[in-house]
């Protein structure tokens, strides 16, 4: 179990330098660096560990949901009850703090000062109306189209062009954490 997240980390998409930049910096405690690093690792202490790794006579099922094995991936991603709410405030989060992004590449007006306290305003024109950010707006088109409301769309003003920005998440181990982007000419 130990250096599983660094054996599966894709050396080609991430920095492995600036992934562990927090831990040089001091700003947690041992105990909690830890425990990250911990379950980074998948070596928390769960019922699937007890039942595998030290053969304990316990069910590796989740003591909660008592539907899945109980692994860290199961908790952080795939768990039934925290995908009603905890999930989607996280995914909502990560989408926040890319939206603060976009707002300081494009000069739009930001009206807090930390990216956890933004929240995004459903359309924003920037300075001198060259872009303008909608958040969370349903796509129309011209036949049904299932799932056709991105979490951020980017129009060019002035050349005419959207891109769409639709935000998944999920566990890392397999890298598929993902961001699909689509440029659509606009006609």
């Amino acid at each position: 179990m130990h250096w599983q997240y660094i054996r599966n980390i894709d050396r080609q998409l991430i920095s492995e330098e600036d992934t562990f930049l927090w831990l040089s910096k001091g700003d947690l405690k041992a105990e909690t660096g830890s425990e990250i690093v911990a379950a980074q690792d998948q070596a928390l202490q769960t019922e699937y560990c007890a039942t595998k790794m030290l053969n304990t006579e316990t069910d590796s099922k989740c003591r909660l949901c008592q539907q899945f094995d109980e692994t860290i991936d199961h908790i952080i991603s795939a768990y039934p009850i925290l995908a009603k709410e905890q999930y989607i405030k996280r995914h909502d989060r990560v989408c926040a703090q890319l939206h603060v992004n976009i707002y300081k590449e494009t000069g739009v007006h930001m009206d807090k000062k930390h990216w956890y306290e933004h929240v995004p305003k459903s359309v924003e024109t920037s300075q001198g109306g060259k872009v303008t950010i909608l958040w969370n707006q349903q796509v129309q088109t011209d036949r049904t189209v299932p799932n056709n409301k991105p979490d951020i769309i980017i129009r060019d003003n002035e050349k005419g062009t959207y891109m769409l920005i639709d935000v998944a998440i999920s566990h890392v181990y397999e890298n598929d954490t993902q961001c699909l982007v689509t440029h659509i000419k606009f006609l």
